[in-house]
C-alpha cells in the first residue's frame, strides 16, 4: 500500500491529530496562509508548518475556514480575518515551524486556562446519567438494558405500584 510509506500513517493516526496545540480563539472566522512549495532556507518553515500541522488545526477549530495559497506568492504569510472584520497578517520569513506555531498561539490561540474551562464545560454537559429535555437522551427507556417504556409497552402488573397493594387475595 503507498500510503503506509514515510511520513503518512503517522500524521493520519487519531492520537496524532491529538496533539495539535493551536486551537483558535472563537472569533477566528478563517485563516489563511501562503507559501511557496519549493522554498527553500528561510521560507521552508512555512511549508514545514502546513505539512506538519495542518490537519491538527483542521481537527482542533472545525467552525475556522482553513486556506492555502500554495506557489502564489513569493514570501510566507499567514492572515486571520477576525468575526468582527479586523484582519490580522503574519510574516512568516526566516521562521522555523515552532517558531510560526507558538506565534500564532501567542497572538491566535486560546489560553490554556479557557481550553481547561471548557473541555470541564463539555464533560459536565456530556454526562451519560442525565436524560430529558435539552439531554442526548430524551427518556430512559433509550439507555441499553433498561425496561421499555411504559409509555410504548404496557408495564407488568407486577411492576406496577396498584397491583401491589390493590391486589384480591382469594
Amino acid at each position: 500500500m503507498p500510503f503506509m510509506h514515510g511520513t503518512m500513517p503517522l500524521r493520519r493516526t487519531f492520537f496524532y491529530l491529538q496533539q495539535g496545540k493551536i486551537k483558535f480563539r472563537d472569533n477566528v472566522a478563517v485563516f489563511s496562509m501562503g507559501y511557496h512549495r519549493k522554498g527553500e532556507g528561510p521560507l521552508s518553515g512555512a511549508k514545514e508548518f502546513v505539512f506538519w500541522h495542518w490537519a491538527q488545526l483542521q481537527f482542533h477549530n472545525p467552525n475556522v475556514q482553513l486556506v492555502k495559497d500554495m506557489d502564489k506568492v513569493i514570501t510566507p504569510y499567514a492572515k486571520a480575518f477576525l468575526k468582527d472584520g479586523r484582519e490580522v497578517l503574519f510574516d512568516l520569513e526566516g521562521l522555523n515551524r515552532e517558531e510560526i506555531e507558538n506565534e500564532l498561539i501567542q497572538t491566535l490561540g486560546k489560553t490554556e486556562l479557557v481550553v481547561k474551562r471548557e473541555s470541564l464545560e463539555k464533560m459536565a454537559a456530556l454526562n451519560p446519567a442525565s436524560f430529558g429535555s435539552g439531554c442526548e437522551r430524551q427518556c430512559m427507556c433509550e439507555v441499553q438494558g433498561q425496561h421499555a417504556c411504559t409509555a410504548l409497552l404496557h408495564a407488568p402488573q407486577v411492576m406496577t405500584g396498584k397491583w401491589r397493594w390493590n391486589h384480591n387475595l382469594i
